[in-house]
């Protein structure tokens, strides 16, 4: 794993959950169980196949973290410092922004308004994507004493099995209602339990002496590709299955599954072998996607929100359509802040 290789990662993951949320209303299971038509087809693939992201970015996360300590050696008061001041406004905002413009909170006084602000910020309900900023606050939290772990291979076929074990557990109750009492006891999916090994394995990838690559160099990238392929048709096969099964799209689940740690990891593996060409280094090289990503994340539901009327078109426009209006108005928005902090800077020297 590279920090070239991370940036482009970073934008696809980015992408691609805009694509999830913008292709909800279209998705099998949502409108109906039944009906499998191109559309609903094409917009589930992109739905489910794409649960990896979400993972890739933990993963990143712990990358990230890990890489920096090359450069900045490892600081416990720095590290909180800068990590807390990058999560905890943009939470606070954007939760405070959806929480405070629903009607039950303009209704209610202000000790009901303020127990829903409470509710909203300690669960990470806010809104629908903050549960993430949620995870990787849980996630940070753990990286002092994680960054401590050495790699060994043992150690990585160990937090495999656990990990395989934990989510496999959690959807065979959730599907099929066996094991209620020692289930009863696993937290639900947003819990920092089901994504501590993918923030592990990226804090390894960082501090990676030669495993990675020897291990995907046993075969070539087109075979890494075609093992994903083989990951996303069971993990979308899987998910039609329980959908079928439950009568709902959502009965177990989108990330406590173990066919999502399966996409995952293979997809992971397949990027490494990646050879990227000069076009897309050049690209990279600016950092301009990588970068506007985070703010494009936080912002992209409410660019959904404004654009609605235009999922009129149906969901294969519509998908590609919000996509692009999202990286766009993020990356403007990312540049504008940018370029106050400059000024404030220049001002103040």
């Amino acid at each position: 794993m590279t920090w070239e290789l991370s940036d482009l990662l970073r934008a696809i993951a980015t992408t691609i959950v805009i694509s999830i949320h913008a292709s909800h209303h279209w998705w099998f299971g949502v409108k109906d169980t039944v009906t499998i038509n191109p559309e609903i087809f094409i917009d589930t693939f992109i739905n489910q196949v794409g649960r990896f992201t979400v993972p890739m970015f933990v993963v990143l996360s712990g990358f990230a973290l890990s890489k920096s300590e090359e450069k900045h050696p490892f600081d416990l008061k720095i590290f909180f410092q800068r990590r807390l001041w990058r999560i905890i406004p943009p939470y606070v905002l954007f939760t405070l922004l959806n929480v405070v413009g629903r009607s039950q909170f303009l209704m209610g006084n202000w000790q009901e308004r303020f127990q829903q602000i409470w509710q909203a910020l300690s669960t990470g309900m806010g809104d629908y994507h903050l549960y993430f900023l949620g995870i990787i606050l849980q996630c940070y939290v753990s990286y002092p004493f994680l960054r401590r772990i050495a790699f060994t291979v043992k150690k990585l076929w160990i937090l495999l099995t656990i990990a395989f074990s934990l989510f496999s557990l959690r959807w065979i109750s959730a599907t099929f209602g066996l094991l209620p009492n020692l289930t009863s006891f696993l937290p639900d999916g947003n819990h920092v339990i089901y994504w501590l090994p993918y923030f592990q394995i990226g804090i390894w990838l960082a501090k990676d002496h030669g495993w990675s690559k020897q291990l995907v160099s046993q075969w070539r990238s087109r075979t890494w590709g075609y093992l994903f392929a083989i990951a996303a048709i069971l993990e979308l096969g899987e998910f039609y299955a329980t959908a079928i099964l439950k009568n709902s799209a959502e009965a177990v689940g989108h990330y406590t599954r173990p066919t999502i740690i399966l996409v995952t990891l293979t997809f992971l593996l397949w990027t490494i072998s990646w050879q990227i060409k000069e076009p897309i280094k050049a690209i990279l090289s600016n950092k301009i996607f990588a970068s506007a990503s985070f703010t494009t994340y936080l912002i992209h539901v409410w660019i959904l929100r404004a654009i609605a009327p235009l999922e009129v078109v149906g969901g294969i426009l519509y998908v590609p359509l919000a996509t692009t209006l999202s990286w766009l108005i993020g990356i403007s928005i990312w540049r504008l802040i940018k370029l106050k902090r400059w000024s404030a800077i220049a001002f103040g020297a």
